[in-house]
Order: C-alpha cells, then structure tokens, then sequence
C-alpha cells in the first residue's frame, strides 16, 4: 500500500471483499497491517467476532494531543442490486472510480492511509495519530462500540464517511421497529368471518405518515427536520385468504435532542390512535431492528475550529458546518467516548449503497489533503506547547 496513490490505494482496498453481512473484513486488515509496517505504526487488534477485527495504528509523534481517524472497512452487500459491472473490480472512468465501497467509505480510508503516508516524515507536529479502522459499522457501529467499551479516548476525531467534503458536526440517530400484526385467516369468499391484517397495517401506515408531515415544524439548524417513513411491508399467503399476518418495517431519523425513548412514546401514541379507530387491531410485538442516537459537536471544540480553517485553506474561502442525515460511528466517539469529533469524506451519501457505485477523484484527492493539514493543524508543535 505504501508509495501507491491514493487512487492506487482504493482500488487495492475495493478488490478485498469486506460486505456487511457477513462482515468479515480480514483481507482489509491484511492490507492495513501491511502499510503499518511500511510506515512504523504501532498495531493493535481487537477481535468483535471470528473473523471480524478492529485495526488500530498507532504513530507516536512525541508528547501532545491525539487525534484520531475514524472510518469502516466493511462495506454494503451488494446482493439484490443491478450493478453494470463487477463490484468488485475497480475502474476510472470520466473523473471517477468506481468500485464497491469507492463512496462509503472505502474512499475516506484510502484518503486517510494517503494522507498518513504524507506525514511520516512531517516535522511540525507533535501528539498521536490514530487509525481506527473499524468493522461492523454497516451494522449498527458494532466495531465502534467495542472501542468504546474498551476505553479508547483521543481529544479529537475525524470520522471517515462521504459527506461531499463538507465539514458535518450533526448526523441523526435511526430507530427501525418492525410491527408485526395478527389477523384470522379465512376464505375470501367469506371476508368478514376473518381479520384482515393488511387493512389494519394500512391504517398503522396512514398514522405514521401524518407523524412525518408533523415533523416538519422543528427542524435542525443543520440537519433539517427529522424523518419518519415506512420503508417495508409484507403479508397475506395467498389470492383467496384473508391475510392473518402483515409486517410493517418504520424507519424514524432522529435529531440531537431526541431519545429511542422518546421515539417509543411517540410510537406508543400512533398504536393508542389505531386502536381506538379500529377495535380488533392486534399488534403480536415490535421488534427493534436498528437502534443508533444521534450527535453532535459545539462549534468552539478545537477539531471543528481546526478542520474548518484546513479546509477553508484548501478552497480558499470561509467554511461553515453542516449536517450529516444519515447515522454513523460519530455517536459512539462522542458521546460514549467522550471525544469531540467532526464528519468528513469523499463522495456524496445518495451514492452510498447504490448499484454501480463511485466516488470523484477529485473529491478523494482533495480528501487526502484535508485530513493531512487537519493533523498538522491540530497536532501542530506550536499549539501544543
């Protein structure tokens, strides 16, 4: 990996198959363990599962802060998707590269190792460096969870995901619930002897989408209103049978701000409303699907302060902080880690987990780039002494 570009680098990354599931992500470590020790960095691995590590590399600058890289080296499992060509196989084509992963966030990782390469031999900086490159994240944050079980700390981090190069402070937290409702079956022919309950999960739908138009009065500064949708249904087993089971999958965005507590009550409420509108709705259970929580970052912390005016430097104009809508491992550094952290990377979120991926290769340069003059600023000697 050492002395490639950082377009060398991704396509070395997107030829190992690291999917989540099943998120093994063993040849993506082989890699990193093979550019530690090109480089001189300290090892670690911490193993969540079989088969499936964290890898963290350590470089010692001397005494000072810790700055830490964040990003994922599992990636979306293509299955089901029509992709033009092998996910697999990494290509350039028109400013682009495409690839598996190229946007989310194999591409943070190759701007980050990039970006390290460059400051082996930096001078003016003094502190630690951190890579953590974590699996699992395409599950929930499972490999920053184990890190922050096992007291990982740092006084900054930069969390790897593709936000345009846009500096995001704010990202929601996603509450998934699948409800399964019970009906009776029956003949068709005799459709009022049975208990439909795909009409109930319709009326359950029709709640939640007013829930989601409700949401629209108090939006974030940064990251606009909070969301609320039905993403998945499903039910009935035949032309003829009144269906006696219908599933129904919510998937609630939530703000800074807002708790899965909060999200349960409001839940609560919509079935409370169904109930007293439909006498015979029978809710089996609610499975938790996805669980995260959302984050954010003061403006005045030193990373945000730092990471604006390195890319400001770079474009030549004054940077503001944004918001990221989707979740990611910035909840887990912030909030259970204790560590103020910001987003940034190459590629646009609407990219990510979509067939024929690819990230611009200018945004991947320009990526590199930033995270190596965000080390130099934060780590920098003068501000340290």
């Amino acid at each position: 990996m050492y002395g490639l570009s950082v377009c060398e680098k991704l396509e070395r990354l997107i030829r190992v198959p690291s999917t989540t599931p099943p998120g093994e992500v063993r040849g993506v470590v082989e890699l990193l363990l093979e550019f530690a020790g090109e480089t001189g960095a300290a090892v670690e691995l911490q193993e969540v599962f079989p088969g499936q590590e964290n890898c963290i590399l350590t470089y010692d600058f001397g005494p000072g802060k810790t700055l830490c890289f964040n990003t994922h080296m599992d990636v979306n499992n293509p299955t089901g998707q029509r992709w033009s060509f092998d996910p697999f196989t990494p290509f350039q084509k028109d400013g682009m590269l495409f690839g598996l992963g190229s946007c989310d966030a194999k591409g943070s990782l190759a701007a980050m190792l990039a970006a390290i390469e460059a400051l082996s031999n930096e001078r003016g900086i003094s502190g630690k460096l951190v890579l953590t490159a974590v699996m699992g994240e395409e599950a929930g944050g499972l490999g920053s969870l184990h890190l922050a079980e096992k007291g990982f700390r740092a006084d900054g981090a930069v969390v790897g995901e593709p936000t345009s190069l846009k500096i995001c402070t704010a990202h929601k937290g996603t509450y998934m619930r699948r409800l399964h409702f019970r009906g009776r079956a029956f003949h068709s022919a005799s459709s009022r002897k049975g208990i439909n309950a795909i009409s109930h999960a319709a009326g359950f739908v029709r709640l939640y989408n007013e829930l989601s138009d409700k949401l629209l009065k108090n939006p974030h500064p940064e990251l606009g209103p909070a969301d609320a949708s039905v993403t998945l249904i499903s039910g009935g087993t035949r032309q003829n049978t009144i269906p006696e089971s219908c599933q129904v999958l919510i998937d609630r965005r939530l703000l800074p701000g807002e708790t899965k507590e909060m999200a349960d009550i409001e839940l609560e409420s919509i079935i409370e409303t169904l109930k007293h509108q439909v006498s015979d709705v029978d809710i089996e259970c609610i499975e938790v699907v996805v669980s995260t929580v959302p984050s954010e970052t003061n403006h005045n912390e030193g990373i945000v302060k730092a990471a604006l005016e390195s890319l400001g430097e770079i474009n030549g104009r004054a940077e503001i902080p944004h918001g990221f809508n989707a979740g990611c491992d910035m909840s887990k550094l912030n909030l259970l880690c204790g560590i103020p952290t910001i987003i940034f990377g190459p590629g646009d979120l609407s990219n990510a987990h979509a067939p024929d991926e690819f990230v611009n290769i200018v945004e991947l340069e320009t990526a590199a780039l930033f995270y190596e003059k965000l080390a130099c600023k934060f780590l920098s000697k003068e501000l340290g002494e």
